[in-house]
């Protein structure tokens, strides 16, 4: 019998120790099922990663790469599904509600931890998951038209101050991930811009190419083929560090600004699954992560590969959402 107590208290210590980084959110109920610990799922099962986007963007790029190398490394069956709507939520509340058996996954952007704060969900983003693993992260950068005056992104900053709402900020739209940054960025340097939403990232780019508008903010892949058509120019990454492959172009760090801006993708599964395959998930996909193979993948969409440990990532996730939850207080951001 003291064996049987022993190993009991093991795993309430297991199931206790990670919440206690990852805090609660909403206050919404668990979901039906989310107490139930899964066994590691049979082998022959297939595993879904669940990308909460249409096929085609980074999200789902991201998904299909750590599926294909995931398979590959455990020989097990890892397949992705995009369930998308509203915002990346209609996925999310799909896998929040899927039985905790260890077959179904989450695979998340910056824009789950946005969501809390700009439209009602039917899911707790902290209490109906577990962090798996954090995948990449990759840092927006600010660009002007090449025609531009400003050489900095100081020079830009205290224009619009003198000149406030004359200097026109394109936007992916409204409550995007875009919108958020423009609006975190005029809260930390004082600048006042005026936002103009488009329907996507691209459109809000060749409009930035054309002159239109006087800056924008994006993923440097989708910056790359206006900056050797020599129609954009680059003033700053809102990153931690200098990009290699635009090594020239400072951080906003660098330029006195106090601020990042990264998208980043990372993996979750549903509460109640088995914290013994989490793990060995949580090893596998860190393994996956130091291959070359995923490392070009990432780097194809302006990212890199960035592993950290389960707790370091719940504590990213946590510290976002409270940040873009201030933002969207203090600016009145609402989803479409």
């Amino acid at each position: 019998m003291d064996w049987m107590i022993s190993m009991k208290r093991r795993q309430l210590l297991q199931q206790a120790c990670l919440p206690a980084l990852w805090p609660l959110g909403g206050g919404l109920p668990l979901l039906a099922g989310a107490q139930t610990q899964s066994p590691t799922p049979d082998p022959t099962k297939l595993i879904r990663i669940v990308v909460p986007f249409a096929p085609g963007g980074s999200n789902d790029i991201v998904g299909r790469a750590l599926a294909q190398q995931l398979g590959a490394r455990t020989k097990r069956n890892f397949v992705v599904e995009n369930k998308a709507g509203a915002g990346g939520s209609v996925g999310s509340e799909w896998v929040a509600r899927a039985e905790p058996d260890g077959t179904h996954l989450l695979l998340i952007s910056s824009t789950f931890t946005m969501n809390p704060a700009i439209m009602k969900l039917r899911y707790d983003p902290q209490q109906s998951f577990t962090p798996v693993a954090m995948l990449g992260l990759g840092p927006s950068v600010i660009a002007v038209p090449a025609s531009a005056p400003w050489k900095t992104i100081q020079e830009l900053v205290e224009d619009s101050k003198r000149q406030p709402q004359s200097i026109t900020f394109g936007s992916a739209g409204t409550a995007s991930f875009q919108h958020f940054a423009i609006e975190l960025f005029m809260q930390k340097t004082g600048a006042r811009f005026n936002i103009a939403h488009y329907k996507g990232g691209v459109p809000a780019l060749i409009d930035l190419a054309a002159g239109h508008i006087q800056v924008s903010l994006g993923s440097l892949i989708q910056m790359q083929s206006f900056l050797k058509a020599g129609k954009i120019r680059l003033l700053a990454v809102a990153g931690h560090k200098r990009v290699e492959q635009i090594a020239h172009v400072p951080t906003l760090h660098e330029a006195g600004y106090n601020l990042e801006a990264n998208n980043w993708w990372g993996l979750l599964a549903p509460t109640g699954t088995s914290p013994a395959w989490i793990e060995q998930l949580h090893q596998d996909v860190n393994a996956v992560l130091s291959s070359a193979e995923m490392k070009q993948r990432l780097a194809n969409e302006g990212a890199e590969t960035s592993p950290m440990t389960r707790a370091e990532f719940a504590k990213l996730m946590s510290d976002d959402m409270q940040r873009w939850s201030q933002i969207a207080r203090a600016t009145g951001i609402r989803a479409d």
